[in-house]
């Protein structure tokens, strides 16, 4: 039988949140927008089997949600849960559910002085990437993990009569992954969870404690800039011992011209955690520049050193009339308490900021190309799940383009994530971490790119097309994996508070490391959303 899954766990923020709102909160702010949506799907691969064992299926999906918000002068709080519902009719309609959410809310109790800021995420991932990945959750794989998030953060800010500023933040996160969601009906075909030695009772959890305060200049500097940081991060893994990562950092900076400057950082570090290579500990700095030749343009640039060698940073952003630009590189030291998951729409919002200027428009146009896409707000996160600590080397570059009809995104992405302590040595002694933890067989390489074009037809008809394709490779083992997600569909506004959607998906896996999986599907999603 498909396995359930409870109601959503009540974070802690949201407790707080509630017992503040009254007094905060005016009725003029607050927004409650419900919703509903459903959707049919057959598929010609309900498992994600390789092609000699591919079942077809129909699942229906029923998706109630719900968005609060609230733009109070002392309160700004925004909720958006979604409870999905996946009914698989070949198998005596049995269900399974996914809980999302992305909640956040800021507090301000003394004004400009005291802040609470408060977060919490659900959201869904593969348990491994080098299994049957479902493009939304909604396949019989058993390849599901759940990622639940809980951040609590208060803050003090005193301005010392604009000469300099001095900050006190403590960051409290929670974060546990457990596997979820159904696995393939019988245990025969797919990655089922005997496959892979996993039940639904074994999870990871992990927290972090992190204090950051630090003084920087006010409003009386003009050209000389600087800042003085502390910043000391504590992760606990249940089980293992803790990690720290402690930082103090000494900025300066130089307007020679208002819109060219010279940066400069140095400090010393003293990481604790069981290392393998360069000791985590001394000097490090970076030096480089920030040039904004134009409000449209901005480019921050700088190297330098630390423990585990050479540091580099790009920032690269330009936006004409019509077309935007933008590229990053970043080098962090991190666990997977630091990741977080990127919704869809907050990334194509992101993407969409520099060239719809209009909230409300650009708002419209994401809903635009996410209802063309289906049923697809689930799309996965990418954390490594591993409670060591690691180097995450990231490259991300996109070009953006709008016309009167058309918005065409096109992203590159490579990153690398290299381990600082003992490959799987830490993984041993617990079931759930031996299978996902990427990290034991060395560096993990991924790469790829994102075209999605979405097209205007008519002033309620739109049209989107998006293929995402990417390569995946661990440095000890042989080969690489290959992945591709097509989708093609065409949404309706039949009302204000309705549209319609047919989509078309083609997605497949070619698993070229040792032991990899292989597979092929079909599908084709016709849906409704409602909003009340």
């Amino acid at each position: 039988m498909v396995s359930r899954r409870s109601p959503v766990r009540r974070a802690g923020f949201l407790l707080l949140l509630t017992a503040i709102k009254s007094g905060a909160a005016h009725a003029d702010t607050l927004t409650i927008t419900p919703r509903f949506s459903t959707s049919e799907t057959y598929t010609d691969n309900l498992t994600l089997a390789p092609s000699n064992e591919a079942t077809p299926g129909f699942i229906t999906q029923l998706t109630p949600g719900i968005n609060i918000k609230d733009n109070g002068s002392q309160l700004k709080l925004n909720i958006d849960y979604s409870l999905l519902d996946m009914i698989y009719n070949n198998y005596g309609w049995e269900h399974t559910y996914y809980n999302q959410l992305n909640a956040t809310g800021d507090l301000e109790l003394i004004k400009k002085t005291f802040f609470i800021d408060a977060s919490s995420t659900i959201s869904q991932q593969p348990l491994s990437l080098f299994g049957p990945v479902s493009a939304n959750g909604a396949n019989l794989t058993g390849n599901v993990a759940n990622v639940t998030t809980e951040t609590i953060s208060p803050t003090l800010v005193h301005n010392f009569d604009e000469e300099f500023i001095a900050q006190a933040k403590l960051t409290r996160s929670l974060m546990n992954f457990s596997a979820a969601g159904p696995a393939v009906y019988g245990g025969a075909g797919g990655f089922s969870p005997y496959q892979v030695g996993l039940t639904p009772g074994y999870d990871f959890s992990g927290s972090s404690n992190i204090a950051d305060m630090y003084v920087t200049n006010g409003a009386e500097f003009t050209n000389f800039l600087w800042k003085l940081d502390y910043n000391n991060n504590q992760t606990v893994f249940t089980g293992y011992p803790n990690s720290t990562i402690s930082l103090l950092t000494a900025d300066l900076g130089y307007l020679i011209t208002p819109r060219f400057k010279l940066t400069s950082e140095v400090g010393y570090e003293n990481d604790n955690f069981v290392y393998f290579g360069p000791r985590p500990q001394g000097l490090f700095w970076n030096v480089g520049y920030g040039w904004s030749p134009s409000q449209r343009t901005h480019l921050d640039m700088s190297a330098g050193e630390r423990f585990y060698g050479r540091t580099y940073l790009l920032n690269l952003s330009h936006r004409m009339r019509h077309v935007m630009i933008q590229a990053g590189y970043n080098q962090s030291v991190m666990s997977s308490m630091g990741e977080q998951y990127l919704p869809p729409a907050t990334a194509l919002d992101q993407l969409l900021l520099t060239q719809i200027t209009d909230p409300a428009q650009r708002q419209q146009t994401i809903q635009q190309i996410l209802s063309a896409l289906g049923p697809q707000s689930s799309l996965f996160g990418m954390n490594v799940i591993t409670n060591e600590i690691f180097l995450s080397k990231t490259f991300q570059s996109s070009v953006g383009v709008t016309t009167t009809r058309n918005t065409v995104l096109f992203t590159l992405f490579d990153s690398q994530t290299l381990p600082l302590q003992q490959p799987g040595a830490s993984s041993l002694n617990n079931p759930f971490l031996q299978f996902q933890n990427y990290l034991a067989f060395g560096t993990f390489y991924t790469s790829g790119a994102t075209l999605t074009w979405s097209n205007q037809l008519t002033p309620v008809m739109t049209a989107t097309f998006s293929d995402t394709y990417s390569r995946m490779s661990m440095a000890n083992l042989a080969g690489q994996e290959t992945t591709d997600l097509l989708l093609i569909g065409v949404s309706d506004k039949l009302t204000e508070k309705v549209t319609s959607s047919l989509t078309y998906r083609h997605q497949y896996m070619n698993g070229g490391v040792v032991g990899g999986y292989n597979f092929m599907e079909n599908a084709l999603i016709a849906g409704l959303n409602f909003i009340f």
